[in-house]
């Protein structure tokens, strides 16, 4: 599902990053900045703020890096998730 999202960002920055980022760290710093940006454009512009939707994008781009450093399969991690999301959501709405 994310294979062709995930092996474009390889081919922009995965070896540079094997080569220079050492510790989980700088990505975790890399996410915070990034979501610190949609932030910033959601509390000055609401939800049709100009350009939240690449703010966003820029977060799930850094993940993607992230799975890449990782040798983490971006496409199966995302399944697992979806079916985590679809559990959570349904037993919202039982609830209420």
């Amino acid at each position: 599902m994310l294979k062709d999202a995930q092996g474009a960002v390889r081919k922009i920055s995965c070896d540079y990053h094997k080569k220079w980022v050492t510790t989980s760290a700088f990505y975790h710093s890399l996410i915070a900045e990034q979501l610190g940006q949609v932030a910033h454009s959601y509390m000055h512009g609401g939800r049709y703020a100009k350009g939240i939707d690449v703010d966003v994008a820029d977060v799930i781009l850094c993940c993607l890096a992230y799975l890449n450093w990782l040798d983490k399969d971006a496409s199966a991690a995302f399944e697992k998730s979806l079916r985590k999301h679809r559990r959570v959501v349904e037993g919202l709405k039982q609830k209420g």
